[in-house]
C-alpha cells in the first residue's frame, strides 16, 4: 500500500479504547480488518454497538457487546469505526454519536492501493484489495468494500457504500449516500446523484439526477422510491 492524504480523522495511536459499530457480517470484518491494519494496536478494540445484544450469540471468539449506539455515551480516548452497510442508517448513527462527541478512525486495509495524490476523509472504511487511484477523492464515512475501485479524479460523496467489485471510472463521480451493489460500475466522467442506487451487476453509462435507481447493463435510469 502507498502513501496516502487522510483528512480530519483521529489518530489510532492515541486511542485508548477502539470500538465497532455493528456487529453483523460486516461489523465482524472490519474487527478483522482493523486487526491487519493496526496489529500493535489489536488489543484495543474493545468490542461493538448493537441493539440487539444477542447478535454475537453463534460467534464464539468475538468481542463483547459494549452499548447500544443510542445509549453510549463517548468517553475520552474513544474511537470509533462506522461497520453498517445501509448509507441512510450509516449517516443517522454517525450523527448522532458526532453531536454527542464521538470521535471516529479512518481505516484502510494494507492491501488496499491507494495513490498518495488521493484524498480519504474522516470516518472511511477502505477494505481487502481496493483501489483509490491518482486524484481520487473518498468523502467521509464512505465504506470501500473489497476489490471496489475508483478510477483516476474519481470521487465518492459522504456516507456512499461500494460493495464488493464496484466500480467508478476515471473522472467519475457518486454522490452523498450513494449505494453501489456488486459488480456495479460508473462509466467515466458520470455523475450519479445523491442517494441514488445502482443495481448489482449495473452499468451507469449517463448521469443520473438524485434519488435515482439505475439497473441494467447500459443502465437504465427511473425515480428511486424510498
Amino acid at each position: 500500500m502507498t502513501s496516502r492524504l487522510t483528512v480530519s480523522a483521529g489518530s489510532v495511536s492515541t486511542a485508548r479504547r477502539i470500538i465497532i459499530i455493528g456487529a453483523g457480517g460486516f461489523g465482524r470484518e472490519v474487527l478483522q480488518w482493523a486487526r491487519d491494519a493496526w496489529p500493535e494496536h489489536s488489543p484495543r478494540i474493545a468490542g461493538f454497538l448493537s441493539a440487539d445484544r444477542d447478535r454475537l450469540k453463534q460467534h464464539e471468539g468475538s468481542l463483547e457487546i459494549i452499548a447500544d449506539p443510542d445509549r453510549y455515551e463517548p468517553q475520552a480516548g474513544d474511537a470509533l469505526l462506522l461497520a453498517i452497510g445501509i448509507p441512510i442508517i450509516r449517516r443517522k448513527v454517525a450523527e448522532s454519536l458526532r453531536s454527542r462527541g464521538a470521535e471516529f478512525l479512518t481505516l484502510i486495509h494494507p492491501t488496499a492501493i491507494v495513490a498518495p495524490t488521493a484524498v480519504i476523509a474522516e470516518g472511511s472504511i477502505v477494505c481487502p484489495y481496493a483501489i483509490v487511484s491518482d486524484s481520487a477523492r473518498v468523502g467521509a464515512f464512505v465504506l470501500m468494500n473489497y476489490h471496489s475501485s475508483l478510477g483516476h479524479d474519481a470521487s465518492a460523496g459522504d456516507y456512499a457504500v461500494l460493495s464488493p467489485y464496484a466500480t467508478l471510472g476515471g473522472h467519475a463521480h457518486i454522490g452523498e449516500d450513494v449505494f453501489m451493489g456488486m459488480h456495479a460500475s460508473i462509466g467515466p466522467g458520470r455523475r450519479i446523484g445523491a442517494r441514488s442506487k445502482v443495481s448489482a451487476n449495473s452499468c451507469a453509462l449517463a448521469d443520473a439526477s438524485p434519488d435515482s435507481i439505475i439497473y441494467g447493463v447500459p443502465g437504465r435510469v427511473g425515480p428511486l422510491i424510498h
